[in-house]
């Protein structure tokens, strides 16, 4: 039996930025964690695709919401904003859900899941004792600890109260649209993962992509996918 089918959006980006330039090759390593964890990943551009043989969505992560699309006004810091991009993962997602298709959203895609269910967003966070992204010129990531909400399935996903993820982010949830519960904080009491009272959905503001980060917790998220797929039974049936 062939592996499920989880659709991933391309990335529109390109350019000499180098978010946009770290974001595609973060992109590859999304794709790559996908197949390790016994899904078949299918790049997709066209946001009407069929989904009829479709089993989940990875939405990852990438440049800027439109922050129109959240009731805001873009300001300087707002970055990387890509009409296309935006049309491709929000309409992907929202057709993902109303099929009732798990969701795992990674940074950006965890801000396109908030937004899309009425959710906002602070449009730059301003920086504090937390490194939600890199403080020095030499380095993407910032690392921080996340406490794990106990009986959420990100603290399933990991068995653990509390892990270190890599964070590269200047916005933020901050408030959750309605259906989605807030099940990781940072110690600073951002918002770091939530979960949809009402179907599969995932979400994580770090990148549990990022090099240096364990293999333990760059597999939780797409193993929990898998899980919430069905991979167990399928690879049984094989």
């Amino acid at each position: 039996m062939a592996a499920p089918v989880v659709l991933l959006p391309r990335r529109f980006s390109d350019g000499d930025d180098p978010r946009v330039i770290a974001a595609n090759e973060l992109f590859d390593r999304i794709v790559e964690l996908v197949a390790e964890a016994g899904l078949a990943p299918r790049v997709v551009d066209d946001p009407f695709v069929a989904l009829s043989d479709v089993r989940g969505l990875v939405l990852p992560g990438g440049g800027d919401i439109n922050p129109r699309r959240y009731g805001q006004v873009a300001t300087a810091a707002v970055y990387d904003v890509n009409e296309a991009q935006d049309e491709l993962d929000f309409i992907l997602a929202a057709r993902a859900q109303d099929a009732g298709l798990p969701v795992l959203g990674i940074c950006r895609g965890a801000q396109v899941l908030n937004v899309l269910r009425g959710g906002d967003l602070q449009i730059d966070l301003v920086p504090g004792e937390v490194p939600h992204r890199s403080t020095t010129a030499d380095a993407l990531f910032g690392r921080h600890p996340v406490a794990l909400a106990a009986g959420s399935r990100v603290h399933a996903a990991h068995h653990a109260a509390q892990i270190v993820v890599a964070s590269a982010h200047h916005q933020a949830i901050a408030s959750l649209g309605p259906g989605l519960v807030a099940t990781g904080h940072a110690p600073d009491g951002l918002i770091e993962s939530f979960e949809a009272v009402d179907g599969w959905v995932l979400a994580v503001q770090w990148h549990p992509e990022a090099p240096g980060t364990s293999e333990a917790v760059q597999r939780a998220p797409f193993a929990a996918l898998a899980q919430a797929i069905g991979i167990d039974d399928c690879l049984a049936r094989r």
